[in-house]
């Protein structure tokens, strides 16, 4: 159904893809699999219009087609779901799926009634319930993709695409997702499936194409002569190896406690600590108040009663600046909206956090903060062509190592990490996990928060699971399984 053929793409002297042939058929989930920066956004945006390629073609159905734009892919069948929605936060779930093509009365209005009925004939395809008039920014993230995936169909699309759509799920509505892809598939659509979670991939995938440095490695079909591990072979090269241990640290004192921390609809009595050298995971399914729990700590959020203690002494946290200067830091699981300011330098992001550290006079030496953005850069890993690269086009796991890199420079104790690894490859979790070890290691505290149980089993010593805004259970690491965390999750 689609089909590309010696796609080339170059930004300036690097070349992002460099002969790509790739194919999905009808009635198929084919993966899009590679490391951040291997080229699989390229091709996305180039097949669903937002990009031209420099060389090669693109066919739909045996004929060349030339993509102008995202609306001329639409109109082609072509739609692609995003890691972060597109939806229109202000309109209604009727709207965000009409959008630029509502249905009017003879009179040229919209007409409001066939609206709501086609909005909800769609969902019930999906089978989804959801009032068409509501709002979209007042449903969950699992819930917006689904909205995304019934404006597909309402155009009639051919070849879905989803970029990263499991990064925002917890494990049920990843279930949901999972079982509409497979009626669609059912249907004979063709669904590319880009994701960096090797275990879904096989889940829910028939073949998977491998991308490396902007070149093909191959395409493979996905069973039992083709599991994770070859596929990481593929996409990595040989000798590498997932990292990923316990860790086993000297612990010392508590550097952070919470008691009784309390805020209406996210969570309640919510009681924890974390000292030196350890590493505590936090776990539960999205939404059961993980991400509200640090944002409290880090003043990013206010809560009804409750109390924090840093060091051993009750601290009152306005807000993240007074967080900051107590030596505590947070990343967000939401990198582009919470975490960096996507349109400055990565350099400019690195610093933000520490830029009275190098002025005087409320003059900027810019000398002395290039030497701070190098030397945490180069730590980090972080793939760019100099400091001066603006955040945005950095891959989704180079971001996210600038967004850690961010916290590093404070010489912060204390480190809340939300979701760290989501949305990036293989190689990149491995490196941020040895980074969180070393955190460890080092001697700070931290709150580890993820809804991947292997990340949650691999990484901590100790476990909280929260359940509905409670802590549902502590486990020891040591002696826990990936059972026992879902059972108290769900």
């Amino acid at each position: 159904m689609l089909e590309t053929f010696q796609i080339t793409k170059n930004f300036g002297a690097t070349r992002a893809l460099d002969g790509i042939d790739f194919s999905a058929r009808p009635g198929e989930i084919h993966a899009l699999v590679g490391q951040n920066g291997a080229g699989k956004s390229t091709l996305v945006k180039i097949v669903s219009g937002a990009l031209r390629p420099d060389a090669g073609k693109v066919r739909l159905d045996g004929h060349t087609v030339q993509i102008g734009n995202p609306h001329h892919a639409l109109r082609l069948g072509i739609s692609i779901v995003h890691q972060h929605s597109g939806l229109v936060p202000g309109l209604t779930v009727a709207e965000n799926i009409f959008l630029g093509r509502m249905p009017t009365t003879k009179m040229g209005l919209v007409d409001w009634e066939r609206l709501r009925l086609e909005a909800t004939a769609l969902l019930g395809r999906l089978d989804f319930q959801v009032d068409p008039n509501r709002l979209a920014e007042s449903l969950d993230a699992a819930s917006q993709q689904v909205i995304e995936i019934a404006r597909a169909l309402s155009i009639s699309a051919r070849v879905l695409i989803l970029d990263e759509p499991s990064a925002v799920l917890g494990t049920s509505e990843l279930e949901r997702l999972f079982d509409i892809l497979r009626k669609l598939r059912a249907e004979g659509k063709a669904i590319v499936f880009v994701s960096h979670r090797l275990r879904e991939v096989f889940e829910i995938c028939d073949r998977a194409t491998v991308l490396r440095d902007g070149r093909s490695v191959g395409t493979y079909v996905l069973g039992e002569t083709v599991d994770a591990a070859y596929l990481i072979r593929k996409m990595i090269g040989q000798g590498w190896e997932d990292r990923a241990t316990r860790p086993a640290n000297a612990i010392g004192h508590e550097l952070l406690r919470v008691e009784k921390l309390s805020r209406t609809g996210a969570f309640e009595d919510v009681n924890l600590n974390i000292r030196s050298g350890e590493i505590v995971g936090l776990a539960g399914l999205v939404g059961s108040g993980r991400t509200d729990i640090c944002k409290a700590i880090f003043g990013a959020m206010t809560f009804d009663r409750g109390g924090i203690f840093v060091k051993g002494r009750p601290v009152r946290i306005r807000d993240p600046i007074d967080a900051v200067k107590r030596g505590i830091a947070f990343l967000p699981k939401d990198r582009h909206g919470e975490s960096l300011i996507l349109s400055l330098p990565l350099g400019w992001n690195v610093t933000l956090p520490v830029l009275e550290r190098f002025t005087s006079g409320g003059i900027l030496n810019s000398r002395r903060e290039g030497r701070h953005v190098d030397s945490l850069v180069g730590r980090m890993g972080v793939r760019a062509t100099g400091p001066h690269q603006p955040a945005f086009s950095l891959s989704g796991g180079n971001q996210q190592k600038v967004a850690l890199a961010k916290w590093l420079g404070t010489q912060a104790s204390i480190f809340l990490l939300d979701e760290p690894t989501a949305g990036v490859d293989v190689a990149a979790k491995s490196q941020i996990h040895e980074l969180v070890r070393d955190l460890a290691r080092s001697g700070a505290a931290v709150l580890l928060s993820s809804s991947e149980i292997p990340e949650i089993l691999a990484m901590s010593s100790r476990i909280l699971v929260m359940n509905k805004g409670r802590v549902a259970g502590r486990l020891e690491a040591e002696s826990v399984t990936e059972q026992d965390v879902l059972r108290l999750a769900t």
